[in-house]
């Protein structure tokens, strides 16, 4: 029976570590290694991990310095042995049985990932949620899993790597990067998908997001959001020598993260921000008048009105989507 490796990479988690660990314990049997990785934590977070090794020997611990989600992940599979890999965020929690009912799919349809539903949830005080028994259950191509990546048509996001488990091989040679927090999730698929032959998914729920108010998902404006590009950048690169319409499908999303950027400044509606990213905003809107025919043809109904009103209407657009940014914010 082969055995599973969690990968936790944690910053500044000291309250958060312990249910996230005992979680995994209760994810399943197969369960033979729970690497945290503190990525150069402030508070207690190092010694908490400690003592929680010191309670089981399958949790190892790794201090690294603060080099970004990504590359604790990289150093927590390099460190890795089990040949089936996890992850866990380190306020989030995997229902019981989740890793067990994945690895058990993954060998049933002889899969290289295997991936199951999410529960979202604002209160850290509400339980993991328990993992039903497979109620539906669908395989993927490659071809497949690259249109829903790359949200081909549609804003649904599956880029997530923490309620899927990976055979170890999909994961090998990651490219070596440092400072990336946003976007590394998407940035590790990319890298998976372009060796997994077959994914199999469950509609079961597997996993419990603890959706952040203070995550840098819900941050200010600032450098952090410019790591999309280079995210996006080095997914580009990854793409030469593959299909052509995966090669466009990179660089549409590329584009796409102009826009994106350009929206979240507006947003923002902080002028301090406005003065220190006006040189990348010219930059993001240039790309815009060159690129927005591409994502009109490509970007879901919902958005495609916007590129057009930002590219042709930029200053009224921008006035309107910051009125009623304080409006709703009343």
């Amino acid at each position: 029976m082969n055995g599973i490796a969690v990968i936790l990479p944690v910053y500044n988690g000291e309250c958060l570590l312990e249910s996230s660990v005992r979680s995994v314990f209760d994810a399943g049997k197969r369960i033979q290694e729970i690497i945290i990785v503190d990525d150069g934590s402030s508070d207690g977070t190092l010694e908490k991990a400690q003592r929680l090794a010191e309670m089981d020997a399958r949790v190892r611990v790794i201090h690294t310095e603060n080099e970004g989600c990504y590359a604790a992940r990289r150093t927590g599979i390099d460190a890795s042995k089990s040949p089936y890999i996890a992850f866990i965020d380190a306020d989030d929690r995997y229902a019981s049985g989740a890793l067990d009912m994945l690895a058990d799919l993954l060998e049933a349809h002889d899969a290289d990932v295997a991936a199951g539903g999410i529960a979202r949830t604002t209160s850290l005080s509400e339980n993991a949620p328990a993992c039903v028994p497979v109620s539906g259950e669908k395989v993927y191509t490659p071809d497949e899993m690259w249109r829903r990546i790359m949200r081909w048509g549609t804003q649904e996001f599956v880029g997530y790597v923490w309620n899927r488990l990976y055979r170890r091989e999909t994961l090998c040679d990651l490219l070596e990067e440092h400072g990336i927090c946003q976007g590394d999730d998407v940035l590790i698929t990319c890298q998976v998908f372009l060796k997994a032959k077959k994914t199999v998914e469950t509609t079961a729920t597997v996993y419990q997001y603890y959706q952040n108010q203070g995550s840098l998902m819900h941050a200010d404006f600032g450098r952090h959001d410019l790591e999309l590009i280079r995210v996006w950048d080095h997914i580009c690169d990854m793409m030469t020598g593959q299909k052509d319409i995966l090669r466009y499908m990179a660089q549409v999303n590329r584009w796409r993260t102009d826009f994106t950027l350009i929206c979240r400044l507006i947003l923002a509606d902080d002028r301090n921000a406005d003065r220190r990213y006006a040189e990348d905003l010219r930059q993001w809107r240039s790309s815009l008048a060159v690129h927005w025919r591409d994502l009109v043809k490509n970007l879901p109904l919902s958005r495609r009105a916007l590129v057009i009103a930002l590219r042709f209407g930029y200053r009224p657009t921008k006035l309107l989507m910051r009125l009623g940014k304080r409006i709703l914010g009343r």
